[in-house]
């Protein structure tokens, strides 16, 4: 595509050059342009691009996005100057590949919680009915069977349109994605075209980038004014609610639903156990009764936000039904760890206060022995929320070991410590064992009869942030190797 053909379809402030140029592909790295690539400069949160200009120049960078042209350099490429980098990239990106979110159905899923174990009930039931999908999203990019890793939970806007554009080549219909506050805010998302969005629940998190609750909320929101069919809210959260009221005084369309409020989509009559939750689902005036595999009151939430975003998309709520109650549940949410030992062990993503208190919630409707839980605390990150996830600990369990997660640049000690002084609160029982490894060995090696063990904090991400290193990590794996490691200790290792 040539540069004209690009300018036609996107806002500028003013360019430079030859608009006979030829671009097929457009990125933010410099370190990845080619003789047909644009390059955006982005003023990063660490970085600006602009001062990157010269090295894709040099690589023959067909043109330079840019918020200003430096003086010394306005000669030597084509320039496209732009109010805004990174609206532009989107806007460049969706002509370059042709808009493809216009051509899938796109299901966009925001919310403190929730997220991922959403897409991926998404996915269990267009496997079911054999609609071939894609997911965007924290546990990496599905194309239809390829599996791509990823590094944000919601790329830039840039590798959104690749995506979807390699999706389509696959003849991908349905796409969920994963929609994080810092992708609103930063734009990763503008030009985007979504059919239906889902927001599960705001909790305290990310005020290191948004420093109120407000700035939270208010860049969730944007996103249910792009959605040109149907928006599924959760009214059973205090901003849900009012998010909910706020759409419909907007005239949006939206879609209540919950468990304890009154809604269009209500759960009654939940039934837990280890195995699973059983519960009656009303709809409008459609009633079923429904049994999901992951026990507790988000598995019923998130099922709900699923079930929403499926009758919304006029997908049959029986068949639906039936591919919930088929699915095994998202790996690392609330997984059940397979062991011999007289115990149960339960791996989770759970993170914060809210996260932890609703996988807390679920293990007190079964437990009947111990509960014990480790967990860490991100370093450099909001660290108002390290004692309230202790005090979660210290009001719900017998046992609360404190360990490493992310430490970043900080002392993870020190991290537990802060941790500790919530736990403390309740005179909880703790223990401090920094080395994460060891941390899941002690929990195992001294479990007692009926004990729940909760792993939770890191789940599938792969990696532990330690300064400026991404050190591989694997919780689900050390975990079953340390309960093998016990099993062969007691001698009933099979």
């Amino acid at each position: 595509m040539n540069l004209s053909n690009i300018l036609n379809q996107i806002k500028y402030k003013s360019f430079a050059g030859s608009k006979d140029a030829v671009a097929d592909n457009i990125t933010y790295d410099s370190r990845n342009v080619n003789q047909n690539s644009i390059f955006v400069a982005i003023k990063g949160l660490v970085e600006d691009g602009h001062i990157y200009i010269d090295s894709a120049i040099k690589k023959g960078a067909s043109a330079i996005v840019c918020e200003f042209i430096p003086e010394e350099l306005k000669e030597k490429a084509n320039f496209i100057e732009v109010e805004d980098s990174r609206k532009a990239m989107a806007e460049i990106a969706c002509a370059i590949y042709d808009n493809p979110s216009e051509k899938l159905k796109v299901i966009g899923v925001t919310g403190t919680n929730g997220k991922t174990s959403i897409t991926y009930l998404l996915k269990a039931i267009s496997d079911y009915l054999k609609i071939k999908n894609g997911i965007i999203g924290t546990l990496g990019i599905i194309v239809d069977d390829e599996h791509i890793n990823a590094e944000h939970t919601t790329p830039e806007s840039s590798e959104i349109q690749h995506i979807m554009s390699k999706m389509l080549k696959k003849s991908v219909e349905l796409c969920m994605m994963e929609v994080s506050s810092h992708a609103v805010e930063l734009n990763r998302v503008y030009d985007i075209d979504f059919d239906v969005a889902i927001f599960t629940n705001l909790t305290r998190d990310h005020l290191d980038f948004h420093k109120t609750m407000e700035n939270y909320y208010l860049a969730k929101k944007k996103l249910f004014y792009l959605t040109k069919n149907n928006n599924i809210i959760n009214v059973d959260d205090e901003y849900g609610k009012r998010l909910y009221d706020e759409l419909k005084s907007d005239n949006v369309r939206a879609l209540s639903y919950a468990i304890d409020n009154e809604a269009d989509i209500k759960a009654s009559n939940l039934r837990t156990t280890i195995k699973g939750t059983e519960f009656d689902l009303k709809i409008r005036d459609i009633s079923k009764k429904v049994f999901v595999k992951t026990p507790g009151k988000f598995s019923v939430l998130n099922s709900l936000a699923a079930l929403g975003a499926a009758y919304s998309l006029d997908i049959d709520i029986d068949e639906a039904i039936s591919a919930l109650g088929n699915f095994n549940g998202v790996s690392g949410r609330f997984e059940v760890m397979d062991t011999n030992l007289d115990c149960t062990i339960i791996l989770d993503f759970a993170h914060t206060p809210d996260g932890l208190e609703k996988v807390m919630d679920t293990i007190n409707e079964f437990a009947s022995g111990r509960k014990i839980v480790m967990f860490g605390a991100g370093g450099d990150r909001d660290i108002s929320r390290r004692a309230p996830m202790g005090e979660v600990a210290g009001r719900n369990c017998d046992l609360t070991i404190l360990t490493s997660d992310n430490p970043r640049f900080e002392n993870p000690y020190d991290i537990c410590e802060e941790i500790a002084q919530g736990v403390k609160k309740y005179n909880g029982e703790y223990k401090i064992i920094v080395e994460r490894e060891e941390a899941i060995y002690y929990a195992i090696k001294n479990y007692k009869h009926n004990d729940v063990i909760l792993l939770a904090g890191k789940s599938t991400e792969p990696y532990q942030d330690i300064g400026i290193e991404k050190v591989p990590y694997d919780e689900r794996t050390i975990a079953k190797n340390m309960i093998k490691k016990v099993e062969q200790e007691l001698g009933i290792r099979r």
